[in-house]
């Protein structure tokens, strides 16, 4: 499906993958591993440009740890997402200022200029439809407020090199993406590629979908993704929109902020911040 737009088929899609989150047990089992410590980076970076009192709107919270995180910090939060059966434990935190909705991000039941911090972990990655996705956090969130989004850059050459050298050297391999040497190379060509394309033959955001596998039994390794995220899309989408960047990318630990610093579009993981 690579180099498919938004259409009808995407329409049917969306209700597909939404029937897939509001029913998978095997992949709520998956999220159960998203804990404190799994959260830590996602969590660490959204305080860090969350100013103190402000309003968090955390979308597609999953099972609602990262929200009862930025509660326990001091801010006013409403954790969404689009499944009320990963919410349905999480409803036990809830607060005065912490509250949890289900809801789709491409039609958010708020008002505009609602928010002082919108933030998102892996679910960019997730949407068949970013463009209407960004748009709503475009409208929700207030005036000199931020949007941070954090998640797998599904078309950086470096994971899948970085793959490939794993699997030379005797390792094992990465599910979907990387399973052989043969398709791992195949994915840093690929992604070479796109990047290139993006980075310095396009003036505007070039969303590009897959077909996601939603088959029962859920495998993990973003086999659900359907859109091939990236930072070169955000960033042109924000300033398109009048946002300034305020990070490409922030990186943890010291070859992550070198990457970071150096190759922000090519990082293996988007952890961008925007301010509107």
């Amino acid at each position: 499906m690579l180099g498919t737009s938004v259409s009808e088929t995407s329409l049917q899609l969306r209700q597909r993958m939404r029937e897939f989150y509001e029913t998978s047990e095997s992949y709520k089992e998956l999220l159960n591993a998203h804990d404190e410590v799994y959260l830590r980076h996602y969590v660490d970076l959204v305080i860090r440009y969350a100013p103190s009192g402000s309003k968090i709107l955390d979308l597609g919270c999953g099972n609602g740890i990262s929200a009862r995180q930025f509660n326990q910090a001091g801010y006013d939060v409403v954790g969404t997402d689009i499944s009320p059966l990963f919410l349905a434990e999480a409803r036990n935190w809830e607060n005065p200022k912490l509250r949890y909705q289900v809801c789709d991000v491409v039609e958010l039941p708020y008002e505009n200029d609602s928010f002082d911090v919108i933030c998102s972990n892996e679910l960019i990655e997730h949407l068949p439809d970013v463009e209407s996705a960004l748009t709503e956090m475009v409208r929700v969130v207030r005036q000199d407020g931020r949007i941070v989004l954090s998640g797998p850059n599904l078309c950086s050459p470096i994971t899948p090199f970085l793959d490939w050298i794993r699997l030379m050297c005797g390792g094992s391999g990465r599910p979907v993406w990387g399973e052989t040497k043969r398709q791992a190379f195949q994915q840093f060509k690929q992604n070479s590629k796109l990047y290139l394309k993006k980075r310095f033959f396009t003036k505007t955001p070039n969303f590009l979908y897959r077909d996601p596998d939603l088959q029962a039994d859920a495998i993990g390794g973003d086999a659900d993704s359907a859109y091939y995220a990236n930072p070169v899309d955000l960033v042109k989408y924000f300033k398109m929109k009048g946002f300034s960047i305020v990070k490409k990318s922030v990186g943890f630990g010291i070859k992550g902020r070198i990457i970071a610093n150096m190759f922000p579009y090519i990082s293996p993981y988007i952890t961008m911040v925007v301010q509107k």
